[in-house]
């Protein structure tokens, strides 16, 4: 490909005829999901509105929520006996949940 700056019109059709993929942009693709984050205390806050919403249910003595997708953090407070069930959890949320005697289950 010598001699395919500034002055190479001439040969833009011989390499679009042959080289299709020649010009463009080729990056990587990414074939991870983009995670999403959700924190301890809209869980805490907003627990009753999901259950009205039926993400959630209300247990014996506390509430379990099923966030498929979604990494579970530590900022805010815990309130509530929570069985959450996620992807993934921070260290620390992970061991709030477990002190209100809860349990945090990856799935």
């Amino acid at each position: 490909m010598a001699g395919t700056g500034k002055k190479a019109g001439q040969k833009r059709t011989w390499i679009l005829k042959y080289h299709p993929d020649y010009f463009g942009k080729h990056g990587f693709i990414s074939r991870n999901k983009k995670i999403r984050t959700m924190n301890l205390g809209m869980i805490s806050d907003k627990i009753e509105s999901f259950v009205k919403k039926g993400k959630a249910k209300k247990v014996n003595n506390g509430f379990e929520i099923e966030l498929k997708g979604f990494k579970i953090l530590s900022s805010g407070k815990v309130d509530k006996k929570l069985f959450v069930k996620a992807f993934a959890f921070s260290k620390k949320a992970e061991e709030k949940i477990v002190k209100m005697g809860g349990s945090a289950t990856k799935i």
